[in-house]
């Protein structure tokens, strides 16, 4: 997590992007919307990490009208348009001219033109991050007059918004349409987490809550139920694109299916990388990948995933059930085959939280009763010493709760399987370790970031502070 406070911090600048890779291979790549990657020294901007341009804001959330971020008594603006390659002190430009539009419908429209734009001599590399549906809820009231049947102040805002950003996407595919560019494209959308999520008593995390729902998942963001960590993604693709995979299913027409198999966000790089062709070049990765090609569980006759399991987060610093945020004793969750693990506080909101407008089922609610904002009756289970970090304030106890579920029987993660299954924990428990052996220490750090990154002194904008 890199907050909005002046943090020093940001994506490894060794780190090969996938647009570094589209671009040494011919691809134009271009950014609209948010980064949220680090923004401490120019050469951690967009333009600086394979994008030919860049048109949006540097930190993770603002208010989508003023687009300005708060930081205790500190305002700064944030929205930027990197016109080139490089765009660092001098050449990069605050778009002052963006205050009060909507950034949706921004967005949009400034996507719209890279299409409109492009030279279709050369192929295009899209990343579009929305800020929709983050926090804060705001949004034109047009787009929320038509969902006054919503009871819940937050649910008819929140559809607003979504509906905002339905038409901002189809915009984009109608202007890729316009152009002959379609029916050569793959189209992705996806998300990052789980929503936000109101409910239980422990919540003190979950201020962000603005309409979204993941029910009947457990849990929403901040924490590592099904609810946070479980995304949903589509995946479109033209006609004429060659996926290169023996017995491809074929393209737009095809009819579509919807495959449950595992999928981790590193598995984007190898698979768009893979798509776009070309020999893999020794320049491509400063590191080892993590991810999987999944071009065959996409396109595939099989549908097979090669994923075998995914490390969910070894989080040393995790302090959910603290309000004043001081480091804790860690948490960590890994899923391999169906069975998921969690070690720790998996962190509130721990319920299953149904929008308001469809109330769950009364044998769920039975049934979910007992376990909403409970431990789900965890077991205690001897952790390795220094899973968590090194001894000393971030040390954990010997003992930790772990939790067992068998995600295909039991999706909605009600009924704990560790004390029957003991040997299932460890073998589990036995992978998170493996990983923690080469885990890099956490970045993140409590407290105020760089006062030399405050506002007042980059005439009120967030800026770049590091030579």
């Amino acid at each position: 997590v890199i907050p909005n406070n002046g943090a020093d911090y940001g994506l490894n600048l060794n780190e090969t992007t996938i647009a570094s890779v589209l671009s040494s291979r011919g691809y134009v790549s271009h950014a609209v919307g948010k980064w949220h990657l680090g923004m401490n020294r120019w050469e951690a901007t967009p333009t600086f990490r394979g994008f030919s341009s860049f048109f949006g804001f540097y930190n993770g959330g603002e208010d989508y009208f003023k687009h300005t971020i708060n930081d205790g008594d500190t305002v700064g603006y944030d929205m930027r348009w990197d016109k080139q390659p490089n765009s660092g002190a001098g050449i990069s430009e605050v778009a002052w001219w963006a205050q009060g539009r909507y950034s949706t419908e921004l967005f949009g429209e400034e996507a719209v033109k890279r299409v409109e734009e492009h030279d279709t001599s050369s192929p295009l590399f899209l990343y579009l991050p929305f800020q929709a549906v983050h926090s804060p809820d705001e949004v034109p009231d047009r787009y929320e007059r038509p969902f006054q049947h919503f009871k819940d102040p937050k649910r008819r805002t929140f559809a607003g918004m979504l509906s905002c950003l339905d038409e901002a996407v189809g915009n984009v595919t109608a202007a890729l349409d316009a152009r002959g560019m379609l029916d050569n494209s793959v189209v992705v959308f996806t998300t990052d987490n789980g929503g936000p999520i109101h409910g239980g008593p422990r919540c003190h995390v979950c201020g962000d809550y603005a309409g979204s729902s993941n029910y009947p998942l457990r849990g929403g963001k901040h924490t590592l139920w099904q609810g946070g960590v479980r995304g949903v993604a589509d995946v479109w693709r033209g006609g004429g694109v060659q996926t290169g995979v023996a017995g491809d299913r074929g393209g737009a027409h095809d009819g579509g299916r919807l495959e449950d198999g595992l999928m981790h966000v590193t598995d984007w790089h190898p698979t768009l990388r893979a798509l776009a062709g070309g020999e893999p070049s020794r320049h491509d990765d400063a590191f080892p990948l993590d991810g999987f090609d999944m071009r065959e569980t996409l396109w595939g006759p099989s549908g097979a995933s090669p994923r075998r399991e995914v490390l969910l987060n070894i989080d040393p610093l995790h302090s959910a059930v603290s309000p004043t945020k001081a480091p804790g004793g860690g948490n960590a969750a890994i899923i391999v085959g169906h069975y998921k693990l969690l070690v720790g506080d998996p962190g509130p909101p721990d319920v299953h939280s149904p929008p308001p407008e469809r109330p769950r089922t009364a044998d769920f609610a039975a049934t979910t009763a007992a376990n909403d904002d409970a431990s789900s009756a965890p077991v205690v289970a001897s952790v390795p010493a220094g899973l968590f970090g090194p001894t000393g304030a971030l040390a954990p106890p010997a003992n930790h709760t772990v939790q067992l579920f068998d995600l295909a029987a039991d999706p909605t993660e009600i009924s704990n399987l560790a004390e029957a299954m003991p040997a299932k924990v460890q073998e589990l428990l036995a992978r998170i370790v493996s990983y923690a052996a080469v885990a890099a220490p956490p970045l993140y750090h409590y407290g105020p970031g760089d006062p030399a990154a405050n506002p007042d002194r980059w005439n009120g904008t967030w800026t770049p502070w590091q030579v």
